[in-house]
C-alpha cells in the first residue's frame, strides 16, 4: 500500500523504464528522468543493488552527470543492515531523484523490503519531504522519483 500523500502535496514521479534502455545513443528516457528530478539541479541517488554487474552504478553515475545532473551518488546495499545506516538515510532524504537499476528485483526487495530505506523512499514518493530552498530563495515541493523495472 502506498504512503498517504499529505494535504496540499502531490505524489512524486515513478518512471518505470525496464532494464534495457539505451544509455549510449538514445538517452531520451534518462534525460527525462533528470528533467523531472530537477534538471540542472538534479540530485540523484542510483541504487544498483538489483544488478550483479559491478560497473552498473558507475556507468549510470557517468551517464547522469553527462546529461547534466548536479550531483549523482551510487548507493549499493549488500545487507539489510546497510538499510539502517544514518548516512544513507540522510543522502536519500537529500536526493531529488532515486534511480533503481535493472537486474534481479527479487534481490532488491529481499534486501530493502520493510527496512528504513524502503520506508523513506515510499514517504519521499508521497511528498513527505515538504520543502527545499532553491538558490534564489524560492521554495518548491521536493518529489522522490523511483525507477522500477526488470
Amino acid at each position: 500500500m502506498p504512503s498517504k500523500v499529505p494535504d496540499g502535496h502531490r505524489r512524486g514521479w515513478i518512471v518505470p523504464i525496464g532494464g534495457a534502455e539505451n544509455k549510449e545513443n538514445d538517452r531520451r528516457i534518462l534525460e527525462r528522468f533528470v528533467r523531472v528530478s530537477g534538471a540542472g539541479e538534479a540530485d540523484i541517488v542510483v541504487i544498483p543493488t538489483a544488478s550483479r554487474v559491478h560497473e552498473t552504478g558507475a556507468r549510470y553515475e557517468q551517464v547522469f552527470s553527462d546529461i547534466g545532473a548536479a550531483r549523482v551518488t551510487v548507493m549499493d546495499f549488500d545487507t539489510r543492515r546497510d538499510c539502517q545506516e544514518e548516512g544513507r538515510l540522510k543522502r536519500i532524504e537529500e536526493a531529488s531523484g532515486i534511480f533503481f537499476t535493472g537486474g534481479n528485483q527479487l534481490r532488491l526487495t529481499t534486501l530493502l523490503g520493510g527496512t528504513p530505506v524502503a520506508k523513506l523512499i515510499r514517504l519521499r514518493n508521497a511528498g513527505w519531504r515538504h520543502r527545499r530552498r532553491h538558490q534564489r530563495g524560492r521554495q518548491h515541493p521536493l518529489r522522490a522519483h523511483d525507477r522500477l523495472g526488470r
